[in-house]
């Protein structure tokens, strides 16, 4: 990990991405993940709601963006944070079958069943990007239906304990933002 990451970890709460807008909006600085063990409101693309049970990753995150970004990059996140994710399971994942396959714009999928969805947003400031935000929902080991899928059941009772998923997560951000050049090497303070 290159960023000192500031963590909140909740049992259960309504939501990640809400607790992560509250607290930005209390002062606290990025970078900054809020992970849960269960949430009773997940938010999803295009505002949809979700219970999530404990056994999965559910995050959001925010970190300082110091690149600019246009519009149509902007755009390209949830996908480019999917193959960042994809990146960071391939340890678990690479010789499992089917394999793992995005779903523009922002799920991973083990054939036709969902593994993960990712989301992010950009705050602007000035016409430049100074913060990007990312939700990652992973189904780790906990019951569920089709058409979802867990790590659990993909990989045949192997899955990640919870510390590891949270390193998955936050690697995968910390992924998309070396490959986009934010940084190099050193860690953004």
């Amino acid at each position: 990990m290159l960023l000192p990451w500031r963590l909140r970890y909740l049992p259960l709460c309504a939501s990640t991405e809400q607790d992560l807008s509250r607290c930005l909006q209390q002062g606290a600085q990025p970078p900054l993940a809020v992970v849960a063990r269960r949430q009773r409101y997940g938010v999803g693309q295009h505002g949809r709601q979700w219970q999530s049970p404990a056994g999965g990753l559910w995050l959001s995150a925010a970190i300082p963006w110091q690149r600019p970004l246009s519009p149509a990059a902007a755009e390209q996140l949830p996908r480019r944070m999917a193959a960042a994710l994809s990146a960071e399971l391939a340890p678990w994942t690479a010789e499992a079958s089917p394999p793992l396959t995005i779903k523009s714009p922002n799920d991973l999928m083990v054939g036709q069943r969902k593994l993960a969805g990712v989301l992010s947003s950009v705050t602007w400031r000035g016409g430049q990007p100074r913060l990007l935000r990312f939700g990652i929902g992973l189904n780790g080991r906990h019951p569920i239906a089709p058409p979802g899928i867990t790590l659990e059941q993909w990989l045949n009772g192997r899955c990640p304990r919870f510390d590891q998923l949270l390193l998955i997560g936050l690697g995968s951000i910390e992924r998309l933002a070396r490959e986009a050049g934010n940084w190099d090497t050193e860690p953004i303070v």
